[in-house]
């Protein structure tokens, strides 16, 4: 049977984003219309732009380069521009032996249609001029001016691969684009979370990779041109903290990437990966067995093929055989074994024996970890409440411009505020409030107070659910 061609469904026009690495690898964090904004004007450069062009972002190209519901409003673009103008890029450098940084403004002007405008041709107005700032032009114009990696170390793809991601996911697809040519990159975390601005979010680990890197590489590998193997990612530790992630990084084929973007359509003889499909691990009876198997076999005298029968069996966990080991030594060391040691250690895995040291053990690891999950939940609350802020903030800027006059009103915290003015030698601004984490979290308390209807829903359920484990405990 002769195998029909493939229809394509939409077009499908490269749209280059092209930025230095020094901007890639930089210090700053956009949000979601930010992000949409900045890549918008990103894919607009054309090498043959002249250096003192204006450029011209409209409202409806952006809804549909990110294919956004038709009922978004202008505000949300003219906010982004406006936010962005005053958002500064930090870019770090070496100078000799020592490393230093600059910070650059994205833009020399802004030009918006101010808010409250109505009438026939409105729509007509509903774009912004910007005019790329100087300083800025060698990391976006210039580099695709000069599209060659012997002058200068870039990073390229296509707007479309970033249509669907949201601020971490993108900037971490641009991270693994920079070393795509290696087939891998190592993520420091310290180095992730100081680009990202979030130095004093997540002090662990595990809810940093959670939150943010999971869900990311999770993105990256559905929408984009490449996959992150999530099974193959390896973590790099000093002592017992992961400093890093070491990840693969493999390019999808042509057609792969055709059929997620449904530029091409599948018949039954086209074969997609499929990115959710689990990984095949390696027997875990056999990794239990070359675990324990010094003690068990070599010390206590069990028979390898009796205990890799229990292994293959399924029944226990690593904890079991670590507490029968311990049940085991003890009882061995007290005399309290009237026939073998490999008999007495058998029994105790399969019976489950335990001694008064293995419960007081037991109780402390029971009480650390319910200890460890009311901080993963003052975690969790503290990101709903950011993501919810961001919400606010982006539907109404006049929330934190309240919040800030509040502050300024209240006693004790306009003392802080002088400190901090007397520090720096002048005025705050609302990019030190932002900065700042105790600026920040008098910002934070007073926009919950003002807005106390949209955070009732989260601050009501990490209550309860703090309580009750600090009752536990």
């Amino acid at each position: 049977m002769a195998r029909k061609k493939l229809q394509k469904k939409r077009g499908d026009t490269i749209k280059l984003i092209v930025k230095s690495n020094e901007l890639v690898d930089a210090k700053y964090m956009f949000d979601a219309w930010e992000t949409r904004f900045f890549h918008a004007l990103v894919a607009m450069i054309n090498k043959n732009d002249d250096d003192d062009k204006t450029y011209r972002i409209w409202f409806k190209d952006v809804k549909k380069l990110f294919n956004l519901k038709s009922n978004q409003s202008y505000s949300l673009l003219r906010e982004a521009a406006r936010s962005l103008n005053r958002k500064p890029v930090y870019i770090g450098w070496m100078n000799d032996q020592f490393r230093r940084g600059r910070e650059y403004n994205l833009f020399e002007f802004v030009d918006y249609l101010e808010a409250g405008q109505k009438g026939s041709g409105v729509e007509r107005q509903e774009y912004v001029d910007i005019k790329i700032h100087n300083q800025m032009k060698p990391f976006l114009l210039y580099v695709k001016k000069n599209f060659d990696p012997k002058l200068t170390r870039y990073t390229s793809y296509d707007l479309r691969n970033i249509e669907k991601l949201q601020p971490y996911s993108m900037r971490i697809y641009e991270l693994f684009k920079q070393h795509e040519y290696k087939g891998f990159r190592e993520l420091n975390i310290k180095d992730l979370k100081d680009r990202f601005l979030i130095t004093n979010e997540y002090p662990r680990f595990s809810t940093f990779y959670q939150r943010v890197i999971a869900p990311s590489i999770k993105a990256i590998n559905k929408f984009t041109d490449i996959t992150v193997p999530i099974d193959q990612i390896r973590k790099v530790k000093e002592g017992r903290r992961v400093v890093a992630l070491h990840c693969l990084i493999e390019s999808k084929e042509k057609r792969e990437v055709a059929f997620l973007r449904g530029e091409l359509t599948p018949t039954l003889f086209d074969e997609v990966s499929d990115i959710e499909e689990a990984s095949i691990e390696e027997t875990k009876a056999d990794k239990q067995f070359g675990r324990f198997e010094d003690v068990v076999v070599k010390s206590f005298g069990v028979t390898p093929s009796v205990f890799l029968k229990m292994l293959n069996s399924g029944k226990y966990s690593n904890e079991n055989i670590e507490q029968a080991i311990a049940v085991t030594r003890r009882a061995k060391f007290n005399q309290e074994i009237k026939k073998s040691t490999s008999g007495f250690f058998l029994k105790a895995l399969k019976d489950g024996y335990t001694d008064e040291k293995i419960e007081a053990k037991k109780s402390k690891a029971a009480k650390i970890s319910l200890k460890q999950k009311v901080n993963a939940l003052h975690d969790e609350q503290s990101a709903k409440i950011n993501e919810r802020i961001r919400e606010v903030t982006n539907n109404n800027e006049e929330v934190t411009l309240k919040a800030i006059e509040a502050i300024g009103n209240d006693p004790l915290m306009t003392a802080v505020i002088r400190s901090k003015e007397k520090s720096l030698g002048r005025d705050l601004t609302t990019e030190d409030y932002r900065r700042d984490q105790q600026l920040r979290g008098m910002v934070i308390n007073n926009i919950i107070l003002q807005q106390k209807e949209q955070f009732q829903d989260i601050l009501e359920y990490y209550k309860a659910a703090i309580s009750n484990l600090k009752n536990q405990i």
